[in-house]
């Protein structure tokens, strides 16, 4: 307590102190009369308050040395590069994962439209006789022709082929297998309302730039494999030309004539480097020189006639019950890698050769996709014989 002031005290004060005390007390004072040995009486006025001791400068005060504060500043700069890292790289991965996403949608598209395509496949199928050489009656061998069995015959084809055999529309690689067919699509360029007329049509893999495709303001070309749809309008339909009153026709001009159409392709997906088919059967002909797995199929019969042995392969003039479709698409950066980079990718006809291009694209480090499913034919009419 700090004491203020001592001096002496007049009688005249000492009556008035009970109401000084009233009104000094609010202000936080106290006073009091002291008595001395001589008589005499002193008042003294102090404050109610402790007094606070003065800090001397020496002392050291509470709080964080320069030493502190720099290693916490550093410790929240590392945090925060840390959580920018962190950030940077989850949004490069949501990219990343986007734009594989956008490509493959294109795939997954194109692969359900060749499931559909394929399991529309039709022969029209019927029985009619044959002589004892296997051949139908035909209008040259009408006044001689004997019957001697009925056998399976159509005017339409299916077949699946290596395409290094074919030539590009447009220029470019064909590449992969390809597969071509009759399917009631009501495809036609003139005639509408007719959803069941019969189109030829086909799938198969193009390597070329694509000058045909860019616009004429856009210089720069890339080269890509690109997956096309074959469709010949109903009006130009060319096989009826080829097997009406001659069934037994090896031409392959009913698909490579409407292929040589460039109007009659339109693209379905671009990087697809493989597609594959694979024609099954529960039990294999053991006639037919052609042993399974048919990656190379067609229905159309031999050249000797529908049977030169008089027993008609299981291929001949009929579709096989399931087919087994293999795509494998990349996605748009790993498909520039290969244009830039040159990188050779091995042309998968059958399951070896496609085994050693999933190998050379996982040993280039390019991110792929395979789709693989099994089409059942439902005009397949005779799975064995």
């Amino acid at each position: 307590m700090k004491i203020l002031l001592i001096c002496d005290c007049p009688l005249s004060i000492r009556d008035r102190i009970p109401r000084l005390r009233d009104s000094v007390d609010s202000l936080g004072f106290s006073f009091g009369i002291m008595p001395s040995e001589s008589g005499r009486h002193f008042l003294a006025v102090a404050t109610g308050r402790p007094i606070a001791r003065r800090q001397s400068p020496l002392e050291k005060t509470s709080g964080f040395t320069l030493i502190e504060l720099l290693l916490a500043m550093a410790v929240l700069a590392l945090m925060a590069v840390m959580m920018l890292s962190v950030t940077s790289s989850a949004q490069k991965i949501a990219k990343q994962t986007t734009s594989r996403t956008e490509q493959f949608r294109e795939g997954r598209r194109a692969f359900e439209r060749i499931n559909q395509r394929l399991s529309q496949a039709t022969l029209n199928t019927y029985w009619d006789y044959v002589d004892s050489s296997g051949r139908p009656r035909t209008t040259s061998n009408a006044t001689t022709f004997t019957p001697f069995k009925y056998a399976r015959m159509s005017e339409l084809r299916y077949l699946q082929t290596n395409s290094s055999s074919l030539t590009a529309p447009g220029g470019g690689t064909m590449v992969g297998n390809s597969v071509f067919f009759q399917a009631p699509l009501g495809k036609s360029d003139t005639l509408s309302g007719l959803n069941s007329l019969l189109n030829t049509t086909g799938f198969y893999i193009k390597k070329s730039d694509d000058s045909a495709l860019r616009p004429a303001t856009v210089s720069a070309s890339k080269t890509r494999y690109r997956l096309f749809e074959l469709t010949e309008p109903a009006e130009n339909l060319t096989i009826y030309s080829l097997t009406s009153g001659n069934a037994t026709t090896t031409s392959t001009a009913w698909f490579t004539t409407p292929l040589a159409v460039t109007g009659n392709s339109r693209r379905l997906a671009d990087n697809i480097v493989a597609l594959l088919f694979e024609a099954q059967y529960l039990d294999p002909d053991p006639n037919s020189v052609k042993k399974p797995p048919y990656y190379d199929y067609t229905s159309a019969p031999t050249s000797a006639g529908v049977s030169s042995n008089q027993t008609q392969t299981i291929r001949e003039n009929n579709l096989p019950p399931t087919v087994r479709v293999t795509m494998i698409a990349l996605d748009e950066p790993s498909a520039r890698r290969v244009a830039e980079e040159s990188i050779t990718l091995t042309d998968a006809t059958d399951d070896t050769s496609l085994a050693t291009l999933e190998k050379n694209l996982t040993d280039s480090r390019l991110n792929y996709r395979k789709f693989q499913s099994t089409v059942s034919i439902g005009s397949s009419k005779w799975s064995s014989r």
